[in-house]
């Protein structure tokens, strides 16, 4: 096969270089993160706690959050109770264990500065320790919330796209194709996509990056599902190639998508990739739009991965 115009070498450039990765590198997963790990990083230098807070899963920041109140607590239980017995007035516990756990119970109250007003502190020493934790909890709760409001206003990222790309009949032609849809009831409109195909360039032991055509790269209103188009034609870098190219090649196809959130007055940007194993050829995507009885548009989004067997030009 004839393609030395298509794989000059000429390559688009997104950043990932062309030789820092082996044929066989993924670079950019389905979650939409790159695909890269940083080393030669001290410890204070590749210590990110922020982001790590921010983006961790929501049941892993409440048990954090949880586990370090707890811990909190406990050590202030402990040096209460290494104060002395009679450190903590409003109690008749015993020495030993009651008088430990009456310690923790106060040391919730003065952490969230409750106070309920049975127990006080007793002594100079127990009053110093109050008022230590008592400002260590309002600095603590300042930062929970501010990580709880962060959290809340971070852009979300829930657009859905189909399992699989596809090799699909197109207008005489075939077309590469994939299908996404926002799975969030906000608004996005100026919706814009751009593709770029990237595939191992064994003359120059390297990736090459091709931008390519598309039916449509831009709607007005993204209110229901999209399939992305790009005409297998003559200019297309593809233009020629079976399944086997596409796995020799270790093609992948790099989608970047942004738009407009109209609901939180925000750009969204998100990306995603599928490489040669996630495509699919003789396919074309089955319908998922539907009249609903209140006279809208019904998009069943668990058919959106769904395909029919095609014949390909």
């Amino acid at each position: 096969m004839s393609d030395k115009k298509k794989k000059s070498g000429k390559s688009e450039e997104l950043g990932f270089g062309q030789k820092a990765y082996t044929k066989t590198t993924r670079l950019i997963s389905q979650n939409g993160e790159f695909n890269v790990e940083k080393g030669g990083l001290n410890f204070w230098q590749s210590l990110d706690i922020y982001h790590e807070l921010i983006s961790m899963k929501w049941w892993n920041f409440v048990g954090l959050i949880t586990l370090a109140f707890f811990f909190a607590n406990l050590i202030f239980a402990l040096l209460y109770y290494i104060s002395g017995i009679d450190s903590i007035a409003g109690h008749e516990a015993k020495p030993g264990l009651d008088h430990f756990i009456n310690s923790f119970y106060f040391s919730t109250q003065s952490i969230t500065t409750v106070g309920f007003g049975k127990l006080y502190p007793n002594s100079n020493a127990a009053s110093i320790l109050a008022a230590i934790e008592s400002f260590i909890g309002l600095l603590g709760f300042a930062l929970a919330t501010g990580l709880m409001f962060a959290r809340f206003s971070r852009p979300g990222r829930n657009l859905i796209y189909s399992k699989k790309a596809i090799i699909a009949p197109y207008q005489g032609i075939n077309g590469l194709m994939f299908r996404f849809a926002n799975g969030n009831k906000n608004q996005l409109i100026e919706a814009e996509v751009d593709v770029v195909i990237s595939y191992w360039y064994p003359q120059g032991n390297r990736r090459v990056f091709k931008g390519v055509n598309l039916e449509r790269k831009k709607i007005n209103f993204f209110s229901m599902s999209w399939t992305i188009v790009h005409p297998i034609d003559e200019k297309s870098p593809i233009f020629g190639w079976n399944q086997k190219d596409f796995e020799e090649k270790k093609v992948e196809i790099i989608i970047m998508f942004k738009a407009f959130d109209d609901t939180y007055v925000r750009q969204v940007y998100d990306r995603m990739s599928y490489v040669a194993e996630e495509v699919e050829w003789g396919k074309k995507f089955s319908p998922i739009y539907n009249d609903s009885k209140k006279g809208k548009i019904l998009v069943d989004m668990e058919k959106l991965s769904e395909t029919e067997a095609a014949q390909l030009n």
